[in-house]
């Protein structure tokens, strides 16, 4: 008799039982820029001094993150409590010129979402992860990734959000952080895994990330 994998026996055992992880109300809206600098510490400073701007327009930030492969590479990521503010201050031409100012370098990667399922509160400090792709069903993806929970804390995976774009309900991205990017990578790279994504109704290569 072959040797079932840990990862896949989690999963089976923890398809038999609820989710104990209590879950907040679908209602919240989150936005995500992510876009290449010429100098972090110049645009940090130029950011920073919007920040009553962005407050005015609804937008609170959560976290401000380098990717891990390219320290100019950045990710500000907030929660929207307007999004018809947000979206005309993010269109605004006072803040196209302050990112010229700031020494953005690349066209900034603009992303709204609604919340699906909410876990954790992200913490600044944490090694934050992202997951995205595309899914054919997500209600069918939802119960897969919901009964893969103890699997991802067996590999020290935090759960925090899981968010649809408003772009598109069927582009989802995992938001979560990790203990370490070794063992993030680790997970990742588990063949089992693309596996549960394949039977999960997964339509994409997914795109990771890792934000410190």
């Amino acid at each position: 008799m072959k040797t079932i994998s840990k990862i896949t026996t989690i999963i089976v055992l923890s398809m038999l039982i609820l989710t104990a992880c209590a879950q907040k109300p679908n209602t919240n809206y989150y936005l995500s820029i992510s876009h290449e600098v010429s100098d972090y510490d110049s645009w940090k400073n130029i950011f920073d001094k919007f920040n009553n701007d962005r407050v005015e327009a609804g937008i609170v930030d959560l976290f401000v993150k380098k990717n891990i492969n390219n320290t100019n590479s950045v990710t500000v990521f907030s929660k929207v409590k307007d999004l018809d503010k947000s979206k005309a201050f993010m269109s605004s031409a006072i803040l196209q010129e302050a990112m010229k100012k700031a020494g953005v370098v690349s066209a900034p990667e603009i992303v709204y979402y609604k919340s699906a399922l909410e876990y954790e509160e992200i913490h600044s400090a944490s090694l934050v992860t992202t997951i995205t792709h595309s899914v054919a069903d997500f209600t069918a993806w939802k119960a897969t990734y919901e009964s893969a929970q103890e699997v991802r804390k067996y590999a020290e995976i935090v759960d925090h959000l899981v968010l649809r774009s408003l772009s598109g309900e069927n582009v989802i991205t995992v938001l979560g952080s990790a203990t370490s990017a070794a063992k993030f990578n680790e997970f990742m790279s588990n063949p089992d895994l693309k596996d549960i994504m394949e039977k999960a109704g997964v339509t994409s290569k997914p795109k990771v990330d890792i934000l410190l």
